[in-house]
């Protein structure tokens, strides 16, 4: 497997798609700052700028993980690969860990650059405690995204097909986290009156499982620099990066190679 990893990572620094993927994500962190700093009717703290970029992180994690990793479909190498490796579950690993290790590294970057450039701008009312929990939490989120983009284009086995469904299930996890979060943010008293849109017992509980188990419920959760529940949140991530994992080498195994 060493000898596959060495080959990934010779081709992500090479490839286009890993450079856009930072690039983009660091020019939407700027966009971010300077919207947020021109804002006239309220003032931002930094604590609302660091993450923010991270709400459309996913849909820039599935084009890339999509296409760099499906270009191994659409050019053949996956049949070299699979009779070079001493198993198939080796060019898994070594394809999750490459996605990964990129989502991991733009995640890095791009919350430096916020972090960087937003102390310059902004009132900083961030602690190091919170950053240090928000930070790692984020690291768990994008490892997440890499592992799930990564075993759909994997199944898929064609660089198109798995760029549409890695970018249609993106999307569905920003709308499932927009209308989680609609509820979730909901004030119990609003204008000195109930809210009717308060939800409380079971339903609160089920909607928080379900933005902690979206990666973007996370990442909105980042962004808005308020976690309900940051453990479970990180064992949200963990269970997506193992199940996810089982089942790549599960189904890898037996998908037909042309």
């Amino acid at each position: 497997m060493r000898k596959q990893l060495s080959s990934n990572f010779f081709r992500m620094w090479r490839s286009h798609t890993f450079w856009l993927f930072l690039g983009g994500m660091l020019c939407l962190s700027s966009v971010f700052i300077m919207m947020q700093y021109t804002a006239m009717d309220y003032t931002v703290p930094l604590s609302r700028v660091i993450f923010l970029p991270l709400s459309l992180y996913g849909m820039a994690a599935a084009a890339f993980v999509s296409v760099f990793v499906g270009t191994d479909f659409s050019g053949g190498f996956i049949r070299n690969k699979i009779l070079a490796a001493h198993s198939r579950n080796h060019v898994v690993f070594a394809h999750l860990i490459t996605s990964c290790t990129g989502c991991v590294l733009v995640y890095l970057a791009v919350t430096a650059f916020s972090t960087g450039i937003g102390t310059f701008f902004f009132e900083n009312d961030v602690t190091a405690e919170k950053f240090i929990l928000f930070f790692i939490l984020g690291i768990g989120m994008s490892i997440a995204y890499g592992s799930i983009f990564c075993m759909i284009t994997l199944l898929c086995g064609n660089k198109t097909q798995a760029s549409i469904w890695c970018m249609m299930v993106s999307m569905l996890m920003l709308f499932l986290s927009l209308h989680t979060n609609q509820f979730l943010v909901q004030t119990k008293i609003k204008n000195g009156a109930l809210n009717p849109h308060y939800v409380n017992g079971f339903k609160r509980s089920f909607y928080s499982i379900l933005h902690d188990i979206n990666p973007c419920g996370q990442a909105a959760q980042l962004s808005a620099w308020n976690y309900y529940e940051p453990i479970r949140g990180f064992l949200c991530s963990i269970i997506w990066i193992l199940t996810v994992t089982y089942l790549g080498c599960v189904l890898f195994r037996r998908k037909d190679i042309h």
